[in-house]
């Protein structure tokens, strides 16, 4: 009897007594699996007693779905429904053999020779098939002629022109670039002022006046040339100065001068303020960055320089008596005034346009002492009683100036900006400088040269160094930085050596003072300014709050410095960035950087 196996990958397993087993080329059928029916290709057909049985390959399965089933699970699609099997062995086919080969091997698959020697067998049969005269096999053939029956039934039925027709066309696609949408702007915002509107939301009145603005870029007046031009007012302003001045005191003895004890010194500055009527007034338009005091007794003078150039002179009196003038000798900042040491009539200006100017105030005009148009000038001092004067530079040279005989000679001293310049009154061939590479250096004038000077003592401080200068005496020197201290040297311990002092920044100060310099860029720098009636006492400007001004004394013997008054008035709420003593009164000239100066008085 034939067992026949239905399951999925199973292979028929049967005796081959009484059966007969016929290979035929690839037959199309509808074969049931499970209850359907399934396209599928006739491999093999056997006689048994029960009928025919058919050996069948689901089309487009895996062939361990392969499997034998009988005549009524399944249907040809072609050819005669009674199948007869070819009768010419030399037709069959290399997979009908092959098939027909794995069946036989089942059968004998207890025995490995067999086995091995069956597979032998089919390759030889196969590499036969293949050694025919056209030089294809049975298979290749009726695989050639099954795709030629297909394509007489395709035409048959003209699938092909109406599957051609059903071809979609190709559309061209156009992509569209995407253009980006302008954002839509804001509106601006608006004031209820500009709108004509008040706090309340209610128009403004029609006699309404709003203030003038003042506009941010501000044209820069082109330089002048040669001699200046002073207006008819100010003319008469010099005169008046002119009929009661007298030549410089400066280089005399003080009458004022007070041996008394720091402390007396402090009772006598306490007394100092500022007076509600005649105590200050707005002197220049911009921020002033130096001033000068007139040594003058019989009348207090201020001089004061802003940032656009212009100079303000303020004869200080009684509310009807004080005057101001105005002048505009430079098109940029004033960054250094000094009066003529040997001629107080003589009021000397510096600037950063490269021109240095003198205003005389007897023949009441402006004449032109020097220029460098590549460089800036800042601070100038002078010997007492001298003509000569010397004036800070942008390159870091200093230019020793002799206007009588108009010969500048130039030392170029520092690699950096030097802000001020000051000479020691008591050994006037020494003076001191100091710079914003961070240092501050003593000069000795017989020993410079104009190839490369050497200092005679170099301080190294922590940051820039905005001011130095030498006290009335000489005795001490004292600088201002921005790393917030003050520090102060005894020119004595100088003359003894100093060295490179204990961190080789140079000689080590006698003394150094917390106090915050940090002006920031809206202020002016600060600088200490010695008073020329009291050889250890020095004044600057102060960040404190409420506002003030503060006064340093020196004690003589140890050299140590300390804060002895603090003044302050109701009428000053202003950082004073810049301030002087009078050479010979009990007063103080500060100012501010909104052009506005305070005289404190008893």
């Amino acid at each position: 009897s034939i067992t026949t196996q239905t399951m999925a990958g199973s292979k028929r397993r049967r005796s081959s007594r009484g059966a007969q087993s016929k290979a035929f080329g690839a037959i199309s059928c509808e074969a049931d699996y499970q209850g359907k029916r399934h396209k599928a290709t006739i491999l093999s057909v056997e006689d048994d007693a029960s009928g025919k049985m058919y050996f069948v390959h689901y089309e487009g399965w895996n062939s361990r779905y392969d499997q034998w089933l009988s005549e009524d699970k399944v249907t040809v699609l072609d050819g005669d429904a009674e199948m007869t099997p070819d009768e010419d062995p030399q037709k069959e086919t290399s997979s009908n053999l092959k098939s027909k080969r794995k069946v036989e091997d089942d059968f004998n698959s207890n025995d490995g020779l067999r086995h091995l020697k069956a597979k032998k067998e089919q390759k030889t049969i196969v590499k036969t098939e293949k050694k025919k005269k056209d030089g294809l096999s049975s298979y290749e053939a009726q695989r050639l002629e099954n795709i030629r029956r297909n394509q007489e039934m395709l035409a048959k039925l003209n699938l092909q022109s109406i599957a051609q027709s059903m071809k979609p066309k190709k559309q061209k696609i156009v992509r569209m670039k995407n253009k980006k949408k302008p954002a839509a702007r804001a509106p601006s915002r608006r004031s209820l002022r500009v709108q004509g509107l008040g706090s309340d939301g209610k128009k403004l009145p029609d006699n309404f006046r709003p203030l003038a603005t003042k506009p941010y870029n501000v044209e820069r007046p082109a330089r002048e040339e040669g001699t200046l031009e002073i207006s008819p007012s100010n003319l008469d302003f010099l005169k008046n100065l002119t009929k009661k001045s007298d030549k410089s005191s400066a280089g005399t003895e003080s009458s004022a001068e007070v041996d008394a004890p720091t402390v007396k010194y402090a009772e006598r500055l306490a007394k100092l303020g500022v007076s509600d009527d005649s105590g200050y007034v707005k002197l220049t338009k911009e921020r002033i960055y130096s001033a000068a005091v007139h040594p003058g007794t019989e009348r207090i003078m201020m001089a004061a320089g802003d940032k656009r150039g212009n100079l303000g002179l303020w004869k200080v009196g009684d509310k009807d008596e004080g005057v101001v003038a105005s002048f505009h000798p430079h098109s940029a900042t004033i960054a250094g005034l000094m009066f003529d040491k040997s001629d107080s009539n003589k009021l000397y200006t510096a600037s950063y346009e490269g021109r240095i100017r003198m205003l005389d105030l007897e023949q009441q005009a402006f004449s032109e002492v020097f220029q460098d148009l590549e460089d800036s000038f800042y601070g100038m001092d002078a010997v007492n009683g001298s003509p000569v004067f010397y004036a800070a530079s942008l390159i870091g040279s200093v230019r020793q100036i002799d206007p009588r005989a108009n010969d500048v000679q130039e030392f170029a001293l520092h690699d950096n900006k030097i802000f001020t310049v000051s000479i020691n009154q008591a050994n006037t061939h020494e003076f001191v400088t100091a710079s914003l590479d961070r240092t501050m250096r003593v000069w000795d004038i017989r020993k410079l040269s104009s190839k490369k000077p050497k200092a005679v003592h170099t301080m190294i401080h922590g940051l820039c160094v905005t001011g130095a200068s030498y006290s009335p005496q000489g005795t001490h020197i004292v600088s201002t930085c921005n790393d917030n201290l003050l520090r102060v040297w005894a020119t004595a311990d100088l003359k003894k050596g100093g060295g490179k002092g204990k961190d080789g920044n140079g000689p080590d100060p006698s003394s150094q003072v917390r106090h915050n310099n940090q002006t920031g860029r809206w202020l002016t720098k600060f600088k200490c300014e010695w008073d020329p009636k009291q050889n250890n006492a020095f004044v600057i400007g102060s960040l404190d709050q409420p506002r003030c001004i503060e006064v340093f004394g020196v004690n003589e013997k140890s050299g140590k410095a300390s804060r002895i008054m603090r003044l302050r008035d109701d009428w000053v709420a202003s950082v004073q960035s810049v301030n002087h003593f009078h050479p010979e009164l009990d007063v103080i000239l500060s100012a501010n950087s909104s052009g506005r100066t305070y005289v404190w008085r008893s």
